[in-house]
């Protein structure tokens, strides 16, 4: 087989299987997130909040009162091993809440004498309400966050129905893609010239120096990477991975992987196996960091420690 045929294919399946894996794994989940929220906002606030307060009691919290009334906006109080926590739930996917919401809170937990909050909204919640929430201990739950938490909660049927939903435009992507990645191939074909056949002349051959019967023949091994170069080809190879959305080098010994969940093993397995790779990095200090909201801490490790 030619080189032209080995490099088209060979390009038309890297772009196939990348966006495979994408479209199947990463936009699906997106796509999912989406209409999940679509699905809550549709749900009654009765309805709404008891999933909620369902979500909340598997992670140990106890509904005691509820203050508000059925319009969607509510302050409820929750028992914790920790202490007392102040609940506020904004019922709609059309909130986007800010500083105010998060001093509000925190004036009624000052009230009741809350050690925490959780505000709670199929909308979104803005960076500066993010920022403040961290001074007050108040946990942030917005419709990218509350999707996992409720998603098990939501009726069998209408969950089907949006699985089904989304495999359904994953195909379709995933269909075209290779489609595209199909005349990428041809594309690829047709650009590359035709290999030459090689030929050897007698003035070239006689041109090479003889090797002595019996002499050490030394082969240079090819130079090492730079470290420079190793941290920018391990930033850049991580950012390829399924459940990694981006990779930076926040010193030159520790390097900040943004994931999907900081306590998937298969994504640290992964991480691993491509740090592992580069041979001046491999004792490098890896900063696993979860979306922002989700409640996760920040995981520090080694792949590998001398």
């Amino acid at each position: 087989m030619s080189s032209q045929w080995l490099v088209a294919t060979g390009v038309a399946l890297a772009i196939g299987i990348a966006a495979t894996l994408y479209f199947h794994t990463i936009q699906r989940r997106r796509d999912e997130t989406a209409a999940g929220i679509v699905a809550l906002s549709g749900i009654s606030w009765r309805g709404f909040i008891g999933m909620v307060l369902q979500a909340l009691q598997r992670r140990g919290y106890v509904h005691t009162t509820g203050t508000g009334e059925v319009a969607g906006d509510s302050d409820y109080v929750l028992e914790h091993p920790d202490g007392r926590w102040l609940l506020s739930c904004k019922h709609g996917a059309t909130f986007v809440l800010g500083r105010n919401a998060v001093q509000a809170l925190s004036s009624q937990m000052l009230l009741q004498g809350a050690t925490g909050g959780l505000l709670v909204t199929q909308g979104r919640i803005d960076e500066e309400a993010r920022r403040l929430s961290g001074k007050h201990r108040i946990e942030l739950l917005d419709g990218q966050a509350l999707w996992p938490e409720l998603r098990d909660l939501m009726p069998p049927a209408q969950l089907e129905d949006i699985v089904a939903r989304t495999a359904t435009q994953a195909r379709r992507r995933i269909l075209l893609s290779w489609l595209l990645a199909l005349l990428a191939g041809v594309a690829v074909f047709i650009v590359m010239p035709a290999p030459r056949a090689a030929a050897t002349s007698a003035p070239a051959a006689a041109a090479q120096p003889a090797v002595a019967p019996g002499a050490p023949v030394h082969i240079e091994a090819p130079p090492r990477a730079s470290i420079d170069q190793q941290r920018a080809d391990l930033a850049s190879a991580l950012g390829t991975l399924p459940a990694v959305d981006r990779a930076i080098w926040v010193s030159s010994s520790t390097i900040q992987v943004f994931v999907a969940r900081s306590d998937d093993q298969a994504t640290v397995d992964s991480v691993c196996a491509l740090v592992l790779r580069q041979p001046d990095l491999t004792a490098s200090r890896i900063q696993f960091s979860p979306p922002p909201g989700s409640g996760q801490a920040n995981r520090f490790l080694q792949c590998r420690s001398f």
